[in-house]
Formats: structure tokens, C-alpha cells, sequence
């Protein structure tokens, strides 16, 4: 272990690379592992030129790298360091020579004392709402934080307790093979991995990769140190299930990703009422094997659901995931069943809170009286079964926001934060809410935590990219749309607008008008096109498209409408035309707020909209600003 591992002080920055941190006048940053990894290695050479192909060796062993990995953790270091120290001299703390690699300029004395996670002033929070669907699923996890909390609730900034994770080991647990006869236990095999994944994730010493991006690879040809390098992990988990009427067989192994060698491996028999122990004795020999602490309030762990019950749950949530067409409806249905077997299993009903909350906000003629109640009665339950749960507090305030009952709100949501403050629903909710503060450097920083741990996630990259933008940190959130799309290219249209569009405020017009002639007709693409008015010879084409959107923006409704109006009023500000962009929208929020048969979600998300435009800033300083945006009357 590096002399440096418990910390040291860094030109008036204090480097914590156990927790991943680095404070300063600035604030703290929190730095992605392997970026953490090249300061300490950087740190232990001061003065030193550092050769790239040694980092490289230093850094990925054996597993093959571009060019591009070095220069984007240097890229970030740069980025992060200037952040904590609040100055932009602290970039030059890192000495680029060309063709040759780095050195650290500055003094590094080690500490030591073995500090913990320094408290974070970021507050607890609801979550973050984009109306396209890869960003309407907010948590890294899928699971529903859709943040229309985030329209309620303006929480001070409060001290955050010591982070979870003490990084020492990155693992990821992949989903588990189904080797039952029929293969029709996918779900199972699925909930199995996904319950020792949860109880990795309490340890203080271990950052264990979030579900999404673990279960992203299943059907990818990788083998191990591909994993590794994908994800950027120390260890791979991974096994099979096979489960034969009352029996289950589940077998594991343990690997050193970077060496692909087995650490152990061992099969596990017993009856599915066994299931938990079994689980649990898995993710103690993973512990054991990494010299790692396992978490968990022991009497919370014996309270273990019916068996029954829980295999409706992990069905339930197989469908939660997936979010094909009625997949929430079954997930509900299967959730009812899991609480009608065992009416005391608190995590199925903060689950089935969550399906209710989706339910309410995304089927149309759904009594919303109903939904709301059955939401309450849900999240209730669950807080009231076991209030150590974070996700039952984070559902339960939630409820508190939708209804706007906002202190209690931010009671349950402080309360969430303190129990898992690591949990990716409750990032995105830190996230959102920062984001409605005002504060977009705190939300951009969050999504990098997010990404941090579920790096395979479209959805979080997208959001990570978009806070990236709104922020005014435009070639980052190049890279990071990029990135989206290459994890997702079915969101072509989407994200290939988000693309164009950075590269329009750019000026870089021949680029954008690459990615805008390959993306499909539609709305996107006339929005990015009608952007490009400036590019030279593109005028006739801008105005064409924009004559369709007018068009299409007619015959819009819902939240699609609302898209619309916010984008043409996007087009109009960066052709300079303020008062053209400003009185329309006035006029469909005094429309929305008369039509009394209209879901008021629609206002919720016009003011969503409007408030993260970074396009509609000239906007602001306008007295009718604060009317557009102000807060729909009634829940």
C-alpha cells in the first residue's frame, strides 16, 4: 500500500484517496478511482517526468488502453483540482510535456493521521425530471425517481454525514447464469446477484458497481479483464443459480479482474427457505477474501421476508427494470402479491410506492386521487416496517413533495441521505434538487458520482452530459453525450440533437450539420437544424425546418407540447428575438393554468423546462420571468 493511502496535502489541497476526495477553498471534489489513482501516483513522484507509457503499465497492467484513457483522467484531475482549489492556477499544478507525459509541480506532504470523509454541504433532494424518456429514469438503479419532488422543495444546504465507501476494492457482481432445466428462473438468478450486490454495498471498504452497468454486459462476449477495464474494477463476481422445486444450488466465484485469476470458488445447497443465509454467506466469503467490512444492522438482517413473498418481489423487480410496454403494471401486481403474503415486508412496499408514483405520472385517465392514496398508504407502511430503510424514506418524502407538504418532505429526505447517502436513487435526488437551488456545480458533480458508480447507464450519462451543458462546461458534455450515444445509438434522434446543438453554440456549424444529416426526420431534427439559421448557407433550410416545428408544435399535446414551445422559444433567444420567445410562453402558462381538464403535470414540466434552459438565461432578467416560472398553485 502507498505511503500516501491515508492521505496527504497538496499545495493547500487536502487528497483523501481512500474516500476519493479532495477539499479545498474551492469545495470538494470527488474524483473517479482511476483519476484518484493517477494523482497518487503522480504525488509519490514530485518533480519527477512521469513517462505515458509507464503510467499506462502503471496504471491498466496488461489490459490494452488508447491513448484517450491517460489524456481523459489527466483531463479530469486538471478539471477537479481546479475545482477544490477554487483557482484555475491549480491545472498548472500538472505539467503536460509533449511527447514524452506529465509531472506534478508542487510539494506533497503525507499525513499521518487517517482522516475520514470530510462532511459534504450538498443537500438531501428530489430528483431531476427531463421529459425524454432516457432521462425521465433519474436513478441509476431505474427506480422511478422521476423528479417531481424536485418542483416542491428548496431544502438549505445541511451537513452531510462520512460517505459509505471507503474505496479500498472496486467489484462488480454480474447477474447470475439461470442453470435451472426449464430456464425459466431468469428473474431469480437475477434477484440473487442483485441482494449480494445490495449487502457488498454496505461495506465501508468496497465501491461496488450499480446494478445497470453490471447487468448492461450479460450478453456482451467479454471476458474478464475486459469487464475490468469497462468498468474499471479490481474484482468480478459471478455465478449461476439452479432452483429445482424446494432447492436451490447457487455457485460463485471470485475474481482478480486484472489478473484473471480465480480467488475462490464454491457451490452453496439448501432450501429456498436457506436463500437468505446463503446469499449472505456469499457476500461475507467476498468480504473476507478483499479483508473488507460488511455493514447492515444485524437485527434488520434477520427480519427476512416469506419466501413466497420474496419471490414475488424479485419478479416484480425483474419487470421494474426491464420498463417494456405494462412491465410497471405487472411489477405492481407482483409487488401487491409479495405484501399480501407477507404484510410485514417493508423494501416490497417502498418499491410499490415507487410503481405507484410512475403509474400516476405516466398513464394517462388514471384517477390521480387514487394513485396518490395508494402511494401514501405504501410509503407509510414502509417507513413505519423499518425506518432504517433509505429508499422507504425517499419514497415517503416523495409523497410529502407531490403533495407539497414540504418540510415534511425535507425531513424524510435528510433522513434518507444519512442512512445511505451512496444510494443512486438518493443521488438523484441530491442531484435535482441542487439543480433547483440554482446550483448546477453540485448537481454536475453528483452525476459524476452517479456515473462514477454505474458507468454503463445511458440514462445517467445523458443526465450527467446535460448537467455538463447546463453548466456552460460545453466540450465535457460533448464527450459525455458521445458517450450516451455510443451506449445507447438507438437514441440517435435524441441525443444527436443534444450533440448538434453543443456544437452549434460552438460555432463548430460543419460538424453539426454531419451529425444532423444523419439523424432520422422528426422534431430533433428540426430543432437542431433550425438552429443552424447562423451556419452559412444554411439559412433556407433553419427557417424550412423551423416552419415545421411551428406545425408540429400545434399539434402537440401534453408534455410534448410543452417540449416544443420551450424549444421554439430556444431558436427565437439565439436568433435574438427575446420578446418573440418570451410572450408565447407566457401565453401557454396562463392557457395551461385555465384549462382545468389538463393533468397539471404539464405545468410542472413547463416550469421544469424552463428553469434548466441554459439557452433561456437572457430571459431572466425580464419581469415576467418569475410569473412563467412560478410554482402551479395545487398539487
Amino acid at each position: 500500500m502507498s505511503a500516501l493511502t491515508h492521505g496527504f496535502e497538496l499545495e493547500g489541497l487536502q487528497v483523501s484517496p481512500l474516500t476519493g476526495e479532495v477539499s479545498g477553498p474551492g469545495g470538494i471534489a470527488h474524483l473517479e478511482p482511476k483519476v484518484m489513482a493517477v494523482l497518487v501516483l503522480m504525488a509519490e513522484h514530485p518533480g519527477v517526468v512521469m513517462v505515458r507509457e509507464d503510467l499506462v503499465t502503471r496504471l491498466w497492467g496488461a489490459v490494452v488502453v488508447t491513448d484517450d484513457a491517460l489524456t481523459r483522467c489527466f483531463y479530469e484531475l486538471r478539471r477537479q483540482l481546479s475545482q477544490a482549489g477554487g483557482d484555475d492556477r491549480y491545472r498548472d499544478l500538472i505539467e503536460t510535456l509533449p511527447k514524452r507525459g506529465y509531472r506534478l509541480k508542487a510539494a506533497v506532504t503525507p499525513r499521518t493521521d487517517r482522516p475520514t470523509a470530510a462532511p459534504s454541504d450538498v443537500p438531501a433532494p428530489p430528483a431531476v425530471r427531463r421529459s425524454r424518456p432516457w432521462i425521465l429514469a433519474v436513478a441509476a438503479a431505474a427506480l422511478a425517481a422521476i423528479g417531481v419532488a424536485v418542483y416542491f422543495s428548496r431544502l438549505p444546504p445541511v451537513a452531510e454525514p462520512p460517505p459509505n465507501a471507503a474505496a479500498v476494492h472496486s467489484i462488480v457482481v454480474l447477474p447470475f447464469l439461470d442453470m435451472s432445466a426449464e430456464k425459466d428462473q431468469g428473474y431469480f438468478a437475477d434477484g440473487v446477484a442483485e441482494e449480494i450486490l445490495n449487502r457488498l454495498a454496505q461495506s465501508r471498504n468496497l465501491r461496488v458497481t450499480a446494478r445497470t452497468s453490471a447487468f448492461a454486459l450479460r450478453d456482451q462476449a467479454l471476458d474478464v479483464p475486459q469487464i475490468a477495464e469497462r468498468l474499471d474494477v479490481d474484482y468480478v463476481l459471478e455465478g449461476s443459480v439452479r432452483k429445482s422445486g424446494p432447492r436451490v444450488r447457487i455457485t460463485a466465484q471470485l475474481i482478480d479482474a486484472r489478473s484473471d485469476v480465480h480467488v475462490w470458488s464454491k457451490t452453496y445447497d439448501g432450501s429456498l427457505d436457506d436463500l437468505f443465509n446463503l446469499q449472505d454467506a456469499i457476500a461475507t466469503a467476498v468480504a473476507e477474501a478483499l479483508q473488507a467490512t460488511l455493514g447492515g444492522d444485524a437485527a434488520r438482517l434477520q427480519a427476512r421476508p416469506d419466501v413466497a413473498a420474496y419471490e414475488k418481489y424479485l419478479h416484480g423487480r425483474f419487470f421494474h427494470h426491464r420498463r417494456s410496454p405494462g412491465d410497471i403494471e405487472r411489477a405492481t401486481a407482483l409487488y401487491r402479491e409479495a405484501v399480501e403474503l407477507d404484510p410485514q415486508y417493508a423494501r416490497a412496499w417502498a418499491e410499490l410506492a415507487g410503481t405507484y408514483f410512475l403509474t400516476r405520472w405516466h398513464e394517462s385517465g388514471k384517477p390521480d386521487e387514487a394513485l396518490r392514496a395508494l402511494h401514501s398508504e405504501a410509503a407509510h407502511r414502509a417507513v413505519e416496517l423499518d425506518p432504517e430503510l433509505a429508499v422507504a424514506q425517499a419514497r415517503l418524502a416523495q409523497y410529502y413533495y407531490i403533495t407539497k407538504q414540504t418540510e415534511k418532505g425535507d425531513e424524510h429526505m435528510r433522513r434518507a441521505v444519512a442512512l445511505d447517502p451512496n444510494d443512486p436513487l438518493v443521488l438523484g435526488f441530491r442531484s435535482s434538487e441542487a439543480t433547483w437551488r440554482g446550483d448546477v456545480g453540485a448537481a454536475v458533480d453528483l452525476w459524476a458520482r452517479i456515473v462514477a458508480q454505474d458507468p454503463l447507464s445511458p440514462t445517467n450519462r445523458g443526465n450527467y452530459a446535460f448537467m455538463l451543458y447546463a453548466n456552460g462546461q460545453l466540450e465535457e458534455a460533448l464527450v459525455e453525450f458521445r458517450k450516451a450515444l455510443e451506449l445507447n445509438p438507438a437514441d440517435e434522434a435524441g441525443t444527436g440533437m443534444d450533440i448538434a446543438r453543443i456544437l452549434v453554440l460552438l460555432g463548430r456549424h460543419d460538424e453539426a450539420w454531419q451529425i444532423i444529416a444523419g439523424m432520422p426526420q422528426g422534431n430533433e431534427r428540426d430543432y437542431a437544424l433550425a438552429l443552424l439559421d447562423r451556419a452559412p448557407g444554411r439559412r433556407a433550410e433553419a427557417d424550412a425546418a423551423l416552419g415545421r416545428l411551428l406545425v408540429a408544435t400545434e399539434a402537440a399535446s401534453g408534455v410534448d407540447e410543452v417540449e416544443l414551445r420551450v424549444r421554439l422559444a430556444e431558436i427565437d433567444v439565439l436568433r435574438g428575438r427575446h420578446a418573440e420567445a418570451l410572450e408565447p410562453l407566457l401565453a401557454f402558462r396562463r392557457k395551461l393554468e385555465a384549462d382545468r381538464d389538463r393533468p397539471q403535470h404539464d405545468q410542472w414540466a413547463l416550469v421544469d423546462e424552463l428553469s434548466i434552459s441554459p439557452l433561456l438565461e437572457p430571459l431572466h432578467e425580464d419581469p415576467r420571468w418569475a410569473e412563467l416560472t412560478a410554482l402551479p398553485a395545487g398539487p
